[in-house]
């Protein structure tokens, strides 16, 4: 499957934002003089899981927009409950051996992407028409809604 260059385009979005929180978490960590190479561990982990998440998200949407509603409808729902998972499985994992990943640093950086995708719905608002950005619409479509909100 080819990827989409709105999709490589988006994920290089999410990827920088993802970076930057992550660069701002660790220097708020050094500050407060708790900074342990576990920290790094988790953070890589959470950011990780949340990149991955939102490129197999557009991968998800790009297949979907290609076949009628209903298969469209259960590729979304199927790619949901995979991703998901797959995030509830690396989150348990980095919680459970505190020894290797901060579980603070984890759980904090797993969130920089959803942050990443509504902070570029926000600057790509059409002024005009008030309409959000494609990953907004396609974040609506994953949860299920319809488009309006």
């Amino acid at each position: 499957m080819k990827i989409d260059p709105t999709v490589k385009k988006e994920t290089i979005y999410v990827c920088v934002v993802t970076l930057i929180l992550s660069m701002l978490m660790e220097s708020v960590f050094l500050i407060l003089r708790q900074w342990h190479l576990t920290v790094l561990f988790g953070n890589l982990v959470g950011a990780g899981t949340g990149i991955l998440n939102f490129f197999l998200l557009g991968l998800s949407v790009q297949k979907a927009v290609k076949k009628e509603e209903t298969r469209a409808k259960e590729i979304l729902r199927a790619s949901h409950a995979l991703r998901y998972a797959l995030m509830v499985i690396l989150v348990l994992i980095a919680i459970l051996i505190p020894s290797v990943f901060n579980m603070w640093a984890t759980l904090i950086s797993l969130l920089f992407a959803t942050i990443a995708v509504y902070t570029r719905a926000i600057f790509n608002k059409d002024k005009k028409t008030g309409t959000a950005s494609a990953p907004a619409a396609a974040d609506n479509a994953d949860n299920g809604g319809d488009g309006e909100e």
